[in-house]
C-alpha cells in the first residue's frame, strides 16, 4: 500500500473516531467499516461483514439497498429520515439498542464501488423541539398553558360542539385587587399566591378540562361537555376555593378573592370569539359589583 493511500486510510479513520453519527460503509449492501459516533450501546465491531439483510427487516435492507444505488447513479448525496424500533430490529436489539432512535440520513457514493452511509440521532434534537413547543405553550410562572394554547382549544372544541350539538363552557377568573397584594406583600408573593391558586385548580378540575394563564392576574378554565348551569356551579367551587385559601408567607398570610365570568355556547352561530366578548363583560360585571362572585349569561 502506498504511503499516500495510508495516510489517506489514517485520515479517514480519524475522521470516523470524531464523529458523533453512525457512519456505515457499503460495498455491495456488506458492510465494509463501520463506526459507532455515539452511539454507545452499539459495538460497531459486530456490523463488519454483515449484509444488510443480516442487521435489518428485509423491507428495511432493500429500501437502504435502493438508496444506494440511487447515490451511485445520481452521483449526488442521497438524504433521508428513518427511525430504528428495537422491536423491529432483533439484531440491533441483541447489541442492547434501548429506546426507537430517530435519524436523519445520508448517502453518498465514493470510489471503488463504496457507498458512505452516515446516520445523524436526533432523539436529543427531537426532544429539545418538543420541549421548547411545550414552553411555547406554558406559563413560565405557574406551569399553566399559556393564553397562546387555550386559543386554538376553545375555537376547536366550540365548533365542534356546534357541530355535534354539543355544550362546553368557560370560566375567567380574575384575582380581586391583585396589585394591592404585590404593593403590600412584595412581587413575589403575588406570584406565590398565583402559582398555589394554579395548583389547587389543578386538583379542583376534570382531567378532559383545560387551565390556562389568561392574563397577569386572570386564568381561564374551559369546561368540556358542561351546560351553563353546571358552569356556574364550577364558578361558585372556584370562588369558594380561593376565599378559603390561605398561602403561608414570611411577612404574613397571603389571601385573595376572584371575580368569576362564565359563558357557554348559546346556538348554532356561535364562536369562540363571541364566547370571550361575553365572558369578559360577564367578567367586567362581577368586578364592578364588589368582586367576589359569579356572573353568567342573562
Amino acid at each position: 500500500m502506498s504511503e499516500n493511500k495510508k495516510a489517506l486510510l489514517n485520515q479517514f479513520d480519524a475522521l470516523l473516531a470524531v464523529t458523533t453519527d453512525m457512519v456505515l460503509l457499503l460495498k455491495d449492501d456488506r458492510v465494509i467499516g463501520a463506526s459507532a459516533g455515539d452511539q454507545e450501546w452499539l459495538d460497531a465491531s459486530q456490523l463488519l461483514e454483515k449484509k444488510l439483510s443480516d442487521i435489518l427487516p428485509q423491507d428495511m435492507a432493500s429500501y437502504f439497498s435502493d438508496l444506494g444505488k440511487k447515490a451511485f447513479e445520481s452521483g449526488d448525496t442521497v438524504h433521508a429520515d428513518y427511525a430504528f424500533r428495537p422491536e423491529h430490529m432483533p439484531f440491533f436489539s441483541e447489541l442492547g439498542m434501548p429506546e426507537p432512535i430517530a435519524y436523519k440520513g445520508r448517502m453518498r457514493a465514493a470510489d471503488n464501488n463504496v457507498i458512505v452511509w452516515v446516520s445523524k440521532n436526533m432523539n436529543d434534537r427531537k426532544r429539545l423541539e418538543r420541549k421548547i413547543t411545550h414552553q411555547a405553550q406554558r406559563d413560565s410562572l405557574t406551569g399553566a398553558y399559556n393564553r397562546r394554547a387555550l386559543l386554538p382549544v376553545l375555537e376547536q372544541n366550540v365548533a365542534q360542539s356546534i357541530r355535534y350539538d354539543g355544550i362546553c363552557s368557560l370560566l375567567l377568573i380574575d384575582i380581586d385587587n391583585f396589585s394591592d397584594i404585590n404593593d403590600q406583600f412584595g412581587w413575589d408573593a403575588g406570584d406565590q399566591l398565583l402559582r398555589q391558586i394554579v395548583t389547587e385548580l389543578h386538583r379542583m378540575k376534570r382531567t378532559s378540562d383545560f387551565l390556562a394563564r389568561y392574563g397577569d392576574d386572570q386564568l381561564a378554565l374551559f369546561l368540556s361537555e358542561t351546560n351553563h348551569e353546571q358552569a356556574m356551579l364550577a364558578g361558585e367551587r372556584v370562588r369558594r376555593l380561593v376565599h378559603e385559601l390561605e398561602v403561608p408567607y414570611p411577612t404574613g398570610i397571603l389571601k385573595c378573592t376572584v371575580s368569576v365570568g362564565v359563558s357557554s355556547i348559546i346556538g348554532l352561530e356561535d364562536t369562540a370569539p363571541d364566547m370571550l366578548k361575553r365572558i369578559e363583560e360577564n367578567l367586567a360585571v362581577a368586578r364592578h359589583s364588589g368582586g367576589n362572585r359569579v356572573e353568567g349569561e342573562g
